[in-house]
């Protein structure tokens, strides 16, 4: 069935991403965020189209980490101590998913979502103004001690075999690739197949710009509930209803509080990020540089270099955390000492976070009229465009070539508090 009324919940580049992929099946779209296209998570990401960065974060090394990252505000990926009663049956989840059988299948599932993450935006992106904003550069992950660069050998290795090149950089070679980073640098892990986003707020305003010149709408309202009736789902928002045939959720952390009140339960959690955009490309690198010790990137942008990274599981609403800004500027500095960061501006938000790093995609088990499209973690630049195939796949009836059953909502409802 095609030319249905469609609501896409959440302007961010999954929900762009899916709107446009269904305005080209024949739909009517709708588009409703209170915050304009591109923002939230979409703004303040590192910029990187990462088909490489499929390992989840649920792993056995991870939870050993645990005890750390409680004690630690410097910590990457760091725990409020505050939050933490109420974080606890997100946590227990988490955990279980840290077994080896899990963290394989997990592997697996965001391997395959990865292969076919560029084709899924060059569909809607071919000749159009959002593609001038892509750009081949590769990326390297750099290692300042020689022990942390051996113990990710594995994990390049694991990139490998799902058929991503990986170049080692060493000595004069890796100065050669990434000038400006510290003489003593250890070693770099190059992977020269991945594609970066000169200004990620742009690609995805630019995409936007496209799905209203093809007749949708984007329009500044807050959804406060979803109901499902005979003709599809009434849309509740501030200004009135608006009654759909279909509705996609793709709205980050709010997918949860939508989910819930039709009895859905997805298992997100709120993962807090940091980025700090600095005003020039002094001493940057030239092209998005990963530190195999602390877990942040530094990216060359089109108005600047934006350092990004860190994960803070607190609640979404909690003031930021000016230490985490400080921690990326002075670690930014130690990696690529010309950097200039005496101009820059700050940002934080929350991405959606399931507890095996799998996105939510698929129909709600209780609302047929319903699809999530959330929880995308680290990537949801990296999979908005894959994402909003599989959604238009499912609503037209074609084979989304993928097993999605790993994807579906409430695979964590048995365990849900």
């Amino acid at each position: 069935m095609s030319g249905r009324d469609i609501v896409v919940i959440g302007a961010g580049v999954v929900g762009i991403s899916c709107a446009r992929w269904l305005q080209r099946d024949g739909h009517r779209v709708r588009v409703l965020d209170p915050q304009s296209p591109g923002q939230g998570c979409s703004f303040g990401n590192a910029g990187v189209f990462a088909v490489d960065s499929f390992i989840p974060v649920a792993t056995p090394q991870t939870l050993k980490s645990v005890p750390g990252m409680l004690l630690s505000p410097a910590s990457p990926l760091r725990l409020c101590w505050r939050d933490l009663p109420r974080l606890t049956p997100w946590l227990m989840r988490f955990a279980l998913q840290t077994r080896r059988t899990r963290v394989r299948a997990a592997t697996e599932t965001l391997a395959g979502l990865c292969a076919g993450a560029m084709d899924g935006y060059r569909v809607i992106t071919e000749a159009r103004p959002a593609a001038d904003l892509m750009r081949h550069t590769g990326w390297a992950t750099v290692f300042e001690r020689a022990a942390t660069a051996a113990s990710a050998r594995q994990a390049m290795e694991e990139r490998e075999r799902h058929g991503w090149q990986v170049r080692w950089l060493e000595g004069a070679e890796l100065h050669a690739r990434i000038p400006g980073v510290r003489r003593d640098a250890a070693a770099a892990a190059e992977m020269p197949d991945i594609w970066m986003c000169a200004d990620p707020a742009g690609f995805v305003e630019r995409l936007a710009d496209d799905l209203r010149a093809d007749g949708g709408a984007i329009e500044a309202e807050r959804v406060e509930s979803l109901r499902p009736n005979d003709s599809g789902v009434r849309v509740e928002t501030p200004a009135g209803a608006i009654q759909a045939d279909h509705v996609v959720v793709a709205a980050g952390v709010e997918s949860e509080r939508l989910a819930v009140g039709l009895g859905d339960r997805l298992g997100l959690a709120a993962e807090r990020g940091y980025h700090a955009m600095l005003a020039s490309g002094e001493g940057g690198p030239p092209m998005p540089i990963m530190s195999g010790e602390h877990k942040f990137v530094t990216t060359p942008m089109a108005r600047g270099v934006r350092m990004a990274g860190t994960s803070e599981f607190t609640r979404a609403d909690r003031p930021a955390d000016p230490r985490r800004i400080d921690m990326l500027l002075e670690r930014g500095r130690h990696l690529f000492p010309g950097l200039r960061t005496d101009e820059y501006t700050q940002w934080m938000g929350s991405r959606s976070t399931t507890p095996d790093s799998v996105p939510v995609i698929g129909r709600s088990a209780t609302t047929p009229a319903v699809t999530y499209a959330s929880g995308h973690q680290h990537l949801g630049l990296t999979l908005a465009g894959v994402t909003g195939r599989l959604v238009a796949d499912d609503l037209a009836g074609r084979d989304p070539g993928i097993d999605m059953r790993p994807l579906r909502p409430n695979r964590f409802r048995l365990l849900s508090g």
